[in-house]
């Protein structure tokens, strides 16, 4: 009985009108704990207005510059938020619609700037709070927008905390809406290989290459990675002849298709595109290794069974021909002790006494 009446007592203490006179006052503290009291209160909980002045005080702690009043709460702009949400359900008459549609488009806004401040600190689970509350409130009936942009930030949000069904979710979403072309369906296709969905990983691909024919480059780079990962060396080498047409001067697909000539002994093809690869870039060092090794290699081969004069002719020409390629490696990279020993087989068999001297004491210097 007497903690009845302790509780009645009590809760004929609270009266919410108070809140609004608190923060007129400038008096959030107290403001805040009559409306903490307010939600604990059987006869109070149920009412739209109790969350309604719940939502604009902990809004106004958001809003506030004051240091103390900031320290309130740690994450008041969620609980204004939560606090409008529970007001629109209480509320069947609408008495606060029209206030609270205001409230929710800057709390909108606010959440995006909170989102960003949280995702550059790392914190991705609260960033993609902020972004989903921010799509929360425009999915609204009264509000009805869609930003793209917010979209994105919560996909990447998702991502970067580990949720990537939730992250697919979102980029699925954005191709639906044409956002963000080629970049966004390899995001999305990504995301597939990582849960090692293959045939969505597949399919995302061919039709972000479809619906992006200008901008497919990623696309086609990501198909040959994986195949070559995966030892389809054949498709790969078809993505590269696309690539390749796409854009002719891209180094990097003509050393690939030289490496696969390579692998299959086709060593004069693999020549031609190591050559075409260091004529677009004459410091692309994988091409430069390549195909001086490639000189190296053969040569190597035919001296070590060389019987004839001919035969060592054209051992020493591809030393020769290696020569200038492996130097400009060892002045690009230098210390590469792979690189200094094949120079100084050539230098030996050569007979290129001042290089040799050179040679042997940077090896000398690298034990």
């Amino acid at each position: 009985m007497l903690l009845s009446i302790t509780t009645l007592c009590f809760s004929q203490k609270i009266n919410i009108e108070d809140i609004l006179t608190y923060l007129k006052a400038g008096n959030a503290l107290k403001a805040k704990e009559t409306s903490d009291l307010s939600i604990k209160d059987k006869d109070l909980i149920t009412n739209p207005k109790t969350w309604y002045l719940r939502a604009v005080t902990y809004h106004s702690i958001y809003e506030s510059d004051v240091k103390e009043v900031k320290a309130l709460s740690l994450q008041p702009l969620f609980e204004a938020y939560n606090s409008y949400i529970k007001t629109m359900q209480l509320d069947s008459k609408k008495d606060y619609n029209g206030d609270i549609i205001k409230a929710l488009n800057i709390a909108s806004s606010q959440f995006v700037y909170e989102g960003i401040a949280y995702f550059n600190l790392k914190d991705y689970k609260n960033a993609l709070s902020c972004f989903e509350n921010n799509l929360a409130i425009n999915k609204l009936p009264a509000i009805n927008q869609i930003d793209t942009i917010v979209i994105y930030n919560a996909a990447l949000s998702a991502e970067k905390s580990g949720n990537n069904k939730l992250a697919i979710d979102y980029y699925n979403q954005l191709i639906k809406l044409e956002y963000g072309g080629a970049n966004t369906s390899l995001d999305l296709a990504k995301l597939y290989k990582k849960e090692n969905k293959i045939n969505e990983y597949i399919l995302t691909l061919e039709n972000g290459i479809k619906a992006n024919p200008n901008e497919d480059i990623g696309l086609i780079t990501e198909f040959i990675n994986y195949y070559l990962e995966i030892g389809k060396n054949d498709e790969a080498m078809s993505y590269v002849d696309k690539g390749i047409f796409r854009e002719p001067k891209n180094q990097g697909f003509h050393f690939v298709k030289g490496s696969l000539h390579e692998q299959k002994g086709e060593l004069i093809k693999a020549e031609l595109e190591y050559i075409k690869a260091i004529e677009i870039d004459s410091v692309y060092n994988d091409a430069l290794f390549n195909l001086g090794a490639l000189y190296f290699n053969q040569a190597t081969d035919i001296i070590k069974v060389a019987k004839t004069k001919d035969e060592q002719i054209r051992s020493f020409a591809l030393y020769t021909k290696a020569q200038p390629l492996l130097e400009k490696i060892d002045l690009l990279t230098p210390g590469d002790v792979q690189i200094m020993k094949m120079l100084k087989t050539i230098y030996t068999l050569l007979k290129i006494e001042g290089k040799l001297s050179e040679i042997n004491k940077k090896l000398e210097k690298s034990q």
